[in-house]
């Protein structure tokens, strides 16, 4: 089979300089965009406690827009560790949900 010249070389990326983490029109980042419209998914997470058609999707991708420009909100996890018998640590690792910490 001949080469074509789209034929990338053995070895050879295609694309070094990888995808530009430039997205928007403007040259913005993802997180830029997100974050531009926090104020807006915000509103519609407020108004999603009166709003009786498919509110889980309308929560679902405000969510999402918010967790691209601001991050996952933190998880606290409780560590316990003992050391028994030969010297190896024993460790438990419980989770709570944020409900079960009212406790």
């Amino acid at each position: 089979m001949a080469k074509s010249s789209t034929t990338f070389q053995a070895g050879k990326s295609g694309n070094p300089g990888g995808r530009s983490p430039r997205v928007g029109p403007n040259g913005e980042s993802l997180t830029e965009l997100a974050r531009s419209k926090t104020l807006e998914m915000f509103n519609v997470l407020c108004e999603l406690t009166g709003v009786q058609h498919e509110p889980e999707i309308r929560y679902k991708a405000a969510t999402a827009v918010l967790d691209r420009g601001w991050g996952k909100p933190k998880e606290s996890v409780d560590l316990e560790a003992k050391v028994e018998g030969a010297g190896v640590p024993v460790i438990q690792i419980v989770r709570y949900a944020e409900a079960d910490r009212a406790d």
